[in-house]
């Protein structure tokens, strides 16, 4: 049964027929209902390939979901949909390799037209991650528009893919400190963590595109 919300000219939400309509992103939305088959169930050789691809994205962004809520939310507004869906697009047209496998190094947890890092890298020393880059704040040539400033402030994640452990910074360093360490709170597991790095403007208005630093590999020694 749908509901109308304001009368005989707005928005309803519920199942009305073949449609179902909801409310939005600040608007009401009609869609139709999907058509049950048996054979969809099984699928074609190309259904089953973006299924594949789908279960990839969602395993990947579910446990950096809050991570991702800060890094899209400015290309989100842009696109007007949510910071998860324009993560989910993005990976699903341009992040997998020619064999069909998600590839890190093509991954993104920010998005946006900020200058990013410089000369950055990370390494692992002692239990602590650190992250070193360089001040690019007053080179030029930049438009006024992205302008990387001084006091932008870095944004860190590091991600064990394997066993879905993360940690990170979304309010770090400064850009003008060249340095930032993260320390993991639980034992470290002698696994891979993937690395990347980003900078946000100090009003949260301007982001830039995250850079892959690669694969850090981790010494569980550290935390025996």
């Amino acid at each position: 049964m749908a509901i109308l919300s304001g009368g005989p000219n707005s928005g309803f939400s519920g199942k009305a027929g073949s449609v179902v309509g909801y409310y939005r992103m600040g608007k009401w939305v009609i869609r139709g209902l999907p058509r049950l088959s048996t054979k969809n169930k099984k699928g074609s050789a190309l259904q089953n390939v973006h299924r594949n691809r789908f279960i990839q994205v969602q395993q990947f962004l579910k446990p950096i979901s809050g991570f991702i809520r800060i890094g899209f939310n400015l290309e989100a507004k842009q696109r007007g949909n949510t910071p998860y869906n324009s993560a989910n697009s993005y990976h699903l047209l341009q992040a997998f390799d020619e064999s069909g496998l998600l590839d890190y190094s093509k991954a993104k947890v920010t998005s946006g037209l900020l200058p990013g890092a410089e000369d950055a890298a990370v390494f692992y020393q002692d239990g602590e991650f650190i992250f070193t880059w360089s001040d690019h704040s007053l080179n030029p040539p930049y438009s006024r528009a992205i302008q990387p400033k001084k006091d932008d402030q870095v944004m860190l994640l590091i991600y064990n893919i394997k066993d879905k452990q993360i940690d990170g910074i979304s309010s770090g360093a400064r850009r003008s400190e060249c340095r930032e360490v993260l320390k993991l709170q639980a034992k470290l597991p002698e696994e891979e963590w993937h690395a990347w790095i980003a900078f946000i403007s100090d009003d949260r208005e301007r982001i830039s595109n995250s850079e892959y630093l690669g694969i850090v590999q981790g010494n569980s020694e550290e935390g025996a």
